[in-house]
């Protein structure tokens, strides 16, 4: 049985829907992730990941650098 975990980040730049589509797009790329809710109005998106299953999450994080999006 596999446990979903959750993280939570604080994004820079997160100010428009599409923002948020391609943060989503490329979150739901990643393998492990199960779902993303993006919170724009307090800049957070909260990761719902499958722990044996994701990697490393640093991957992802500079992932968000990649697309421009600096994660606090």
């Amino acid at each position: 049985m596999t446990k979903t975990k959750t993280y939570v980040l604080n994004i820079d730049n997160l100010n428009t829907k599409e923002d948020a589509a391609k943060i989503e797009e490329y979150l739901m790329e990643q393998s492990g992730i199960e779902k993303v809710e993006i919170e724009m109005s307090l800049s957070i998106v909260s990761i719902y990941y499958d722990e044996s299953s994701i990697g490393s999450l640093n991957k992802i994080l500079e992932g968000f650098h990649e697309l421009g999006y600096p994660v606090r």
